[in-house]
């Protein structure tokens, strides 16, 4: 079980396909704060899409390569005492009382349902009618999009420390999986909140896993952006590099807003020589905002910084490494208005299930139009479902991102893979 780049041919990945806690957003005025989307999904449909995504991913890489996080949860709730730390944990995180502690111990929901509450905060009550939910805390809609509850690299896995309250549970229960399931008995586990206790350092240390990209076995990409901080990567930085997990670690400056609100909203890798990025960060026009780069290694015993690629683009950082991307694809073209709606699309967030062979949305049409212009079959997902495999290379799937993408996530950020082939 090991993750060392993004494009090697994919063996195992954790997916959540949305489900009623979606039905179960309230629409209020300050909804982009509180659950962090702008919309709610029609969930039937972002479902029946999601679905479609991971029969593609499963005709791709084989029918047991797709895991289901309510699954793994369900899993490890088996375990009594297991099931009670982690019931004692969400009730402290949500302020839960007693009646609500005790209930969710209670015999009266299979571990399944329980699992099922825990992401949703509600249950639906036998003696009731069936759209009507018991509603003992908020849902965390944004499981969705699995990529943040954790990044794995090589043979580790770095848990994720979430920014912003709603997506807390999501980390939590995460922590619970990849510490108890079986399935993740051999990894590593990184954690930089104990070096950060051992430091007396600040509680508000923020790590998400869509700011993190394995280039290669060696090297890593953190952006330290509106949902990573400073901090966080100093922390983990000291820690992967002085326990040789990685030989370095670059360091991408992004700007504190939403639209840019992790590192793979603006940069992916898809091939050995093919990435997806976002103009306005990392061209080298004159009218392009720069992201500063900063390249960290161990020099006789001490994290170093060996590199600075400022004011250039990440690209500078790369090239100097030998990776050249001959096929950077410019998320929506040429044309400045497309690049940014585009972006705003998830046109940067791709996933790669085999080397360049990728995930986008279909509404990203002139990232897409690049994509054809540089040689790649652009296939739907019903028409890459009748394809053989074996011949498959330099292609793009498009899925319908109708539904799936209002909740602002691309095929990258719904995706955490845990095994690829070496």
């Amino acid at each position: 079980m090991s993750i060392r780049s993004e494009y090697h041919p994919l063996k195992k990945v954790v997916v959540h396909q949305p489900g009623h806690e979606w039905n179960l957003v309230t629409v209020e005025h300050d909804m982009q704060e509180k659950y962090l989307i702008e919309d709610v999904l029609y969930t039937e449909d972002a479902a029946t899409d999601h679905l479609e995504f991971t029969a593609c991913i499963k005709h791709a890489v084989g029918q047991d390569s797709v895991v289901e996080f309510t699954e793994l949860l369900s899993d490890i709730l088996a375990d009594r005492e297991i099931c009670s730390d982690i019931v004692g944990a969400i009730s402290a995180l949500e302020g839960v009382g007693i009646k609500t502690h005790d209930l969710m111990l209670s015999d009266e929901f299979s571990q399944k349902e329980l699992a099922e509450l825990m992401i949703a905060g509600a249950y639906k009550p036998e003696d009731k009618e069936k759209q009507s939910y018991k509603v003992l805390f908020p849902p965390i809609p944004n499981l969705l999009f699995t990529r943040d509850i954790g990044m794995f690299f090589n043979d580790a896995v770095i848990l994720s420390h979430p920014a912003k309250l709603v997506r807390r549970r999501e980390g939590l229960l995460a922590r619970y999986i990849f510490r108890n399931h079986p399935l993740f008995k051999d990894i590593e586990i990184i954690d930089i909140l104990d070096d950060a206790t051992s430091h007396g350092l600040p509680e508000n240390i923020h790590l998400e896993g869509g700011d993190m990209i394995a280039l290669d076995h060696e090297t890593l990409l953190i952006g330290c952006s509106e949902r990573t901080t400073d901090i966080a990567i100093e922390l983990l930085t000291e820690r992967l590099l002085t326990e040789h997990i990685a030989k370095r670690i670059i360091k991408v400056q992004l700007p504190n807003e939403r639209a840019t609100m992790h590192l793979d909203t603006v940069f992916t890798v898809i091939g050995e020589d093919d990435c997806v990025y976002y103009p306005r960060f990392f061209s080298e026009d004159e009218g392009s905002l720069r992201c500063p780069c900063y390249t960290y290694e161990l020099i006789n015993g001490r994290v170093k910084l060996v590199h600075e690629s400022a004011p250039c683009s990440l690209f500078a950082s790369l090239e100097r490494l030998g990776y050249g991307f001959r096929n950077r694809i410019p998320c929506g073209g040429d044309i400045p208005h497309y690049q940014t709606r585009e972006q705003w699309t998830d046109g940067a967030n791709l996933f790669a299930v085999l080397p360049r062979v990728a995930f986008i949305y279909e509404r990203n049409i002139q990232t897409i139009k690049v994509f054809k212009d540089i040689g790649y079959t652009i296939l739907s997902p019903k028409e890459f479902m009748q394809s053989e495999i074996e011949y498959i290379d330099k292609t793009l799937v498009t899925l319908s991102g109708a539904e799936l993408s209002r909740g602002r996530g691309g095929a990258r950020c719904m995706t955490m893979p845990f095994d690829r082939k070496r």
